[in-house]
């Protein structure tokens, strides 16, 4: 029986991973297994059995049609794609270190919305005005520092995104346990990220009931704290998932190549607009902030900014799709 699933590995070697694949693989197995216990019954010797179960099912393009993986064949046939094995220890590092950077990430930019509620609690509690500005820009530069180091706790990790790699089975049940039991922890974060976002003015509706001058002065610190808090969540928890379907999709990535040809930005002016997009909007943000001191106010500049964003990178993929599409018309 050792044979048979040893050959059965040899047959699937080179196939792609994936759940259409795995299921084939084991629909097959018990074929095999059934066949063999069948042969043994009817008083043929194992390595006669092992033999003809072999010559029955050995040939997985003849049984492909019936497996339902005859386009996988296909594909995997003329498609010589060279894939970097990522082991299971690898894939553990790897998921412990991008948790951590995540969490990173998540933090620079929470502190990097809250650093404006700095300049309000110096004014309640009375501080000489230079505070006030020297702890927001020092949140800033602290969330900054967060991100930056996000990204160095997975820049050995960059061939993931540049080349294609595989996982095993093992590797693929283990991701999707993961998966499974951050679901609910997904939905919780999600849930009070957005809750707080969308309540954030209620702070400064119940501070202001309260004829205190100091709490009253404190509504927009718990504005952007309630904005700032859900971000980190919903940052948090979006990231994560996306890690588990990336992941889990390692197998699929076959075209790198032309998956990031898709996604560029063609236009040099469009492109080098993005690139220092944020960059603009904070220098905006705060020198309305500064010159109006309506910060309870400035604050919709970033979700208006988040959707132009959204808004200019469409046009110009569809834009570039359009050209491409006119082009193969031509």
């Amino acid at each position: 029986m050792e044979t048979i699933r040893n050959y059965l590995e040899s047959m699937f070697r080179g196939l792609p991973l994936t759940n259409k694949v795995m299921r084939a693989k084991s629909e097959l197995l018990q074929m095999m297994e059934d066949k063999y216990t069948e042969l043994i019954k009817d008083g043929k010797t194992e390595n006669e059995a092992v033999g003809e179960v072999i010559q029955n099912f050995g040939n997985l393009e003849d049984i492909a049609e019936d497996l339902g993986i005859k386009d996988i064949i296909n594909q995997s046939k003329y498609t010589e794609v060279k894939r970097r094995k990522l082991s299971f220890d690898e894939l553990s590092e790897y998921l412990v270190q991008k948790k951590r950077s995540i969490i990173f990430k998540a933090l620079g930019i929470a502190l990097c919305i809250f650093c404006v509620a700095f300049n309000m609690i110096c004014d309640a509690i009375r501080l000489p005005s230079f505070f006030g500005p020297s702890l927001m820009f020092i949140s800033a530069g602290v969330g900054i520092v967060f991100i930056s180091l996000s990204r160095s706790y997975i820049e050995r990790w960059a061939f993931l995104k540049d080349e294609p790699c595989s996982i095993d089975s093992v590797s693929i049940d283990y991701l999707k346990k993961k998966a499974r039991d951050f679901t609910s922890t997904y939905t919780v974060l999600s849930s009070i990220g957005i809750l707080l976002c969308i309540f954030c003015f209620v702070p400064e509706i119940v501070f202001d009931e309260i004829d205190i001058r100091f709490i009253q002065e404190l509504g927009g610190v718990g504005l952007f704290s309630f904005i700032a808090t859900g971000v980190f969540l919903l940052v948090y928890a979006r990231k994560m998932k996306k890690t588990f379907i990336n992941l889990l999709g390692t197998n699929n990535k076959i075209d790198f190549d032309k998956k990031m040809e898709n996604d560029m930005i063609e236009n040099k002016t469009a492109k080098a607009i993005l690139d220092v997009y944020w960059t603009i909007i904070t220098c905006i943000y705060l020198s309305i902030s500064f010159l109006t001191f309506d910060w309870e106010i400035t604050w919709i500049i970033w979700p208006v900014a988040a959707i132009a964003k959204t808004i200019i990178k469409a046009i110009f993929i569809n834009q570039k799709a359009e050209d491409k599409k006119a082009q193969e018309e031509d």
